[in-house]
């Protein structure tokens, strides 16, 4: 019964050991990559944000609204 212990020690400081090293390789790899994110995407490359007007957006839309409600309820 012993050696089962100790031998799953062992077998389980060998996992720790490679889960570190494998982590440590990823964060190596991850800050030589790139990373590819929305923002760099060539479909979004010359567009902007919403800028100071978008409230005039949310009054335009909001109107078309109450202008159709108020054509399908006369109707």
């Amino acid at each position: 019964m012993g050696i089962m212990v100790e031998g799953n020690e062992e077998q389980s400081k060998l996992q720790e050991r490679i889960s570190a090293d494998l982590r440590e390789r990823s964060r190596r790899n991850s800050r030589d990559e790139d990373v590819d994110l929305v923002e760099d995407s060539e479909y979004l490359r010359g567009t902007q944000k919403t800028g100071r007007f978008s409230w005039f957006w949310f009054i335009l839309v909001s109107l078309a609204a109450v202008a159709l409600i108020i054509i399908f309820v006369i109707k």
